[in-house]
């Protein structure tokens, strides 16, 4: 294959017309469940996940680099629909299932013991079949087809930047440029692209989360947020420990701020333009060669395994780099166990940042790799552990660029590192306030575009305060996020946060103890999946259900904030 640095899917299915494509279409249209016992019932369950994961997960890599190609369109349409079929399906098995006296002396339970606890916990949040049905059938032209537009709209926008059309995603990665007229340009060419797509989208964010809360409530929870966290194992006492904690650290982040406003000439805090700016003249320019090199070198250091893993990655194309017409924007990772492989999109643009963001996607790739021993119900991890690896290998390549740079691009790293925890606790904070105000205000009507904006300014201004200049304030922050569209989960925020400072805190424990550790966090990693939150932090003695350890990682990016401004001045 020629290396144009796209991703090879063929492992998966050659194309539409690849005949395992249409026999493993053809095999799901046509399943017919037998309730015969509790093992039948898992056994078929398991070739149901199989086949559905697989043919979903096809047509979904390829939309999301062909959001205007009228065969994926269609075959996603189709292939949705029948996995629908065959969540209906899968849910009257797990109904027979959890339904059996003596399910513990079925052959599978030891091996589904959590997952079967879990749903026999949570049986008070699940539907009667016939109406779980109609809302899987529903599904692919309700709030799914609401997630589509989203993609479609948004891989094809264009952006008038200095008097050139140019694709959205292209003129957005421009927020990383070295040169700050750029960045405010690129900046205004944004929002206007915005205008022109800002009321279907508010349509689409104000159905999607309507759906979400309607949903929630027919199945018992208080709310989405009750929902997510239910379904991300994860405590509410966590969360607010975690959250407690970075209200009391708001005052750091907006000093630091407001300290780098002042060095780069602002006296009213950053302009949102200047988020990622660095203090110094910055002229980085990382190939995609660059990036795969400083990735492997940094990883080898590391552990074997993942060093093994991203040179695997690199060699056989899991990769799709480039921007491009048609292709999404932002970055993503799907772990396919059944090849044991992932494939991960980027849209590459030269940055130490890019660099940044693929070995996050790594991570996820790894921690993939890490479940594929799992027992296929077992392969689906939570939410906010599902960030672990990911920001855990952000520490890694940050901390290793700035050991093998000079002084002066070795602050450029740490610059960039402090503006992405930035980003992680103040902008993340930001769209947690932001969701939860959309699902207070949903249940008056239809949100449209300027109180979607308005809605996001207030949230942007709770959490970074005067380290903001509140006159270029980012209004369309609601449509940048993917995560607002994603039609199954609410709240896909809090989980970079977690991900962020619990990656932070086990990253601690590696540099205290050497790869040594690494195989512990390995059998954490593969832990995930079976788990609570807090047991799997357990495993690392950690207590997240106690401010301390939120308090002691956030203290840590304070340290290294004072430090950096220290070295700077020196």
């Amino acid at each position: 294959m020629t290396n144009n640095y796209k991703w090879d899917l063929s492992k998966l299915y050659t194309g539409y017309d690849d005949p395992i494509f249409l026999k493993d279409y053809d095999q799901l249209v046509n399943y017919k469940i037998e309730n015969v016992n509790t093992n039948t019932s898992f056994k078929q369950l398991e070739e149901i996940k199989d086949l559905e994961y697989r043919l979903r997960l096809y047509v979904t890599l390829r939309l999301s680099v062909e959001t205007n190609n009228e065969d994926t369109i269609l075959w996603s349409s189709k292939v949705l629909s029948t996995c629908a079929v065959a969540a209906n399906q899968m849910n009257e098995l797990w109904t027979k299932i959890l339904e059996d006296k003596e399910i513990k002396q079925s052959s599978y339970y030891s091996t589904y013991k959590f997952i079967i606890e879990e749903k026999l916990n949570n049986a008070k949040h699940t539907l009667p079949l016939e109406q779980q049905e109609i809302l899987n059938l529903v599904y692919p032209t309700s709030k799914k087809a609401f997630s589509d537009m989203y993609y479609a709209l948004t891989g094809n926008a264009k952006a008038n930047y200095r008097g050139n059309s140019l694709p959205l995603t292209q003129v957005k990665n421009m927020c990383h440029d070295n040169d700050s007229n750029v960045r405010k340009d690129a900046f205004l060419a944004e929002l206007e692209a915005y205008k022109p797509i800002e009321t279907p989208l508010a349509f689409a964010v104000s159905a999607i989360k309507k759906q979400q809360l309607i949903e929630a409530r027919l199945l018992g929870y208080k709310d989405p947020l009750e929902k997510m966290l239910i379904e991300s194992r994860m405590s509410s006492k966590t969360l607010d420990a975690m959250m407690s904690s970075i209200q009391k650290y708001l005052p750091v982040f907006r000093k630091y701020l407001r300290t780098k406003a002042k060095m780069l000439g602002y006296d009213h805090g950053l302009p949102w333009y200047e988020i990622y700016a660095t203090l110094q003249e910055c002229d980085f320019n990382f190939s995609i060669e660059d990036c795969e090199s400083y990735i492997l070198d940094a990883f080898e250091k590391i552990g074997e395994n993942l060093h093994k893993m991203a040179k695997t990655a690199f060699n056989e194309h899991w990769i799709d780099y480039p921007t491009y017409e048609g292709k999404q924007p932002g970055a993503f990772c799907e772990n396919l166990g059944w090849i044991h492989e992932s494939r991960i999109i980027t849209n590459y643009n030269n940055t130490l940042s890019d660099i940044i963001t693929v070995a996050h996607e790594l991570g996820h790739a790894f921690h993939g790799e890490m479940i594929e021993e799992q027992a296929i119900l077992n392969r689906d991890y939570c939410m906010p552990l599902a960030e672990t690896a990911s920001t855990f290998n952000e520490n890694v390549m940050y901390n290793y660029m700035a050991s093998i740079l000079p002084k002066k691009e070795k602050l450029l790293v740490i610059d960039t590192q402090l503006s992405a925890l930035c980003q992680n606790v103040l902008d993340i904070y930001a769209r947690f306030l932001f969701e939860k105000s959309v699902f207070e205000h949903i249940e008056e009507g239809f949100l449209n575009a300027k109180q979607l904006c308005e809605l996001m300014k207030e949230a942007l201004n709770k959490s970074f305060g005067d380290g903001l200049d509140k006159n270029w304030i980012h209004p369309y922050r609601w449509i940048t996020k993917v995560h607002y569209y994603i039609p199954d989960i609410a709240y896909y925020n809090f989980p970079y946060t977690f991900g962020a400072l619990f990656s932070r805190g086990l990253y601690a424990k590696f540099k205290k103890e050497g790869t040594s550790f690494i195989p512990k966090y390995e059998k954490l990693l593969a832990a995930t999946t079976i788990n609570t939150c807090e047991n799997v932090a357990s495993m690392a003695d950690i207590n997240i259900e106690e401010e301390s350890f939120w308090q002691e990682s956030l203290q840590s990016i304070a340290d290294q904030i004072q430090d950096f401004l220290k070295e700077l001045s020196a």
